[in-house]
């Protein structure tokens, strides 16, 4: 089994992110081949340095945040911390200094930044210096992370869900420096188009499924997936989503509870964060209680009489996040998810009720529930959305970003009264630090 280390290099390489902050720090450009990256070994260590900032426990904004801040947007939970900057997401009233949001922006593009940093040292290397595939797999992971981190950057902080918007995402694709710090925002579309070349790239030349912990040939295609559902691209994304189901290479768990209880050695678990006993401390085993988080909101009256509710949470605490073994994972891609695109999918192209109940069905019947009853095309949108939340929340922003598709979170959240509160703004500190944007360049309503 891989482990994710930190060894002095990625710390190195973490400590160059931080400075690398693509708002308002002058980066260094001295990460050569020449004194960084001189063999096979340290272009490993290069690539568990992105693993490394994903997880890191000085900054969990990127692991933790990512079940926080949607399930606050979203209702799910009912407060995620203390202090105004916190409560701003409950109230879904964001402001663009808002302390919380600069670090939920900067993390996404710390990691970004590490996986460009990996992609361009490591090309710069003989092929000599690997074994067998080993130098395109590094560089094929490394693209699904960028691609992830852009996703997850265009789903926050860009208009995800109109094409034609011209609010995407500050495209990344090589490190920041002096010359390439200051830069536009690209469109929604011409973000997506990286986003898919990069998966693309990774479904080539990323290795192929071996644990859920790093990313995969598999991950890449389950989250290409997941993104033309987010484009719209419904028949594309039901025909992904299937051939993740029908490759056999992640299998659903005979039950929704051994999903989490198996960890690492779950059947269904596409990705997830982990952390090994070598490269953990014990505080972060501790991290994410959530206790009296759920609160007085709509999901516990959506989850009531669900058999997945003793396992999804108890009282007020949330507890499928809070495996110990295997260091309470963050959980972002598994096999049920492609089930409920393919039915949400083929259900946005109208296609035959009875496909678009196959895939629920296979969800229901393993959570304890009858097959599906609807008879409408709409009675089963509804259905589909339920199931996004009730088996998938806290995991990834699956019930913040389901609520939205499905044109529901206004029904469910009286705070949220136009769709400019679908995204968050972009933070003052790159507003302004960022001579290539202006305020004309925030996203509209903030």
């Amino acid at each position: 089994m891989k482990k994710i280390i930190i060894p002095i290099l990625s710390i190195f390489l973490m400590a160059s992110c931080e400075l690398t902050d693509v708002v308002d720090q002058d980066p260094p450009n001295n990460l050569v081949p020449e004194n960084v990256v001189k063999n096979e070994n340290d272009a490993k260590a290069l690539l568990n340095g992105v693993y490394s900032t994903i997880i890191s426990f000085s900054s969990p904004h990127y692991y933790m945040y990512s079940e926080l801040v949607p399930a606050a947007l979203s209702g799910s939970m009912s407060s995620i911390g203390f202090g105004d900057g916190n409560s701003a997401f409950v109230t879904n009233n964001v402001l663009f200094d808002n302390g919380e949001l600069k670090n939920f922006w900067q993390i996404k593009y710390k990691v970004l930044d590490a996986a460009n940093n990996t992609i361009a040292l490591v090309e710069e290397l003989p092929d000599e210096e690997f074994s067998g595939n080993t130098k395109s797999e590094i560089i094929g992971e490394a693209h699904f992370l960028r691609a992830m981190s852009s996703f997850d950057l265009l789903r926050y902080f860009g208009q995800f869900y109109d094409l034609d918007s011209e609010y995407g995402i500050i495209i990344r694709t090589e490190p920041v420096n002096f010359v390439s710090r200051n830069k536009a925002r690209s469109s929604v579309a011409a973000t997506y188009d990286q986003i898919l070349s990069d998966l693309d790239y990774a479904m080539v030349n990323a290795p192929d499924f071996s644990v859920n912990h790093r990313a995969s040939k598999t991950a890449a295609k389950a989250l290409k997936a997941r993104v033309l559902l987010f484009m719209g691209n419904y028949s594309g994304a039901a025909s992904i989503a299937n051939e993740v189901i029908e490759s056999q290479v992640r299998q659903l768990e005979p039950d929704f509870p051994a999903v989490f209880n198996n960890g690492l050695n779950s059947s269904e678990i596409i990705l997830l964060t982990h952390r090994s006993p070598d490269s953990d401390t014990e505080d972060n085993n501790r991290k994410r209680f959530y206790s009296g988080r759920t609160g007085n909101t709509w999901y516990p009256e959506m989850m009531e009489g669900d058999p997945r509710q003793e396992f999804t949470y108890e009282g007020l605490k949330i507890l499928k996040v809070n495996n110990e073994e295997t260091y309470r994972p963050t959980y972002f891609l598994r096999l049920a998810q492609m089930y409920l695109i393919k039915a949400e999918a083929l259900a946005f192209e109208n296609a035959a009720l009875e496909d678009i109940q196959e895939p629920l069905n296979e969800i229901r019947l393993r959570a304890g529930l009858a097959t599906s009853e609807a008879t409408t095309i709409e009675a089963v949108k509804e259905e589909i959305f339920q199931e996004y939340v009730r088996e998938l929340a806290f995991e990834n922003g699956s019930e913040w970003f389901a609520a939205i598709r499905f044109n529901k979170i206004m029904e469910l959240k009286p705070e949220i009264t136009s769709e400019d509160q679908f995204i968050l703004p972009i933070p003052e500190d790159e507003i302004f630090g960022n001579s290539e944007l202006n305020l004309s360049d925030q996203n509209p309503g903030y």
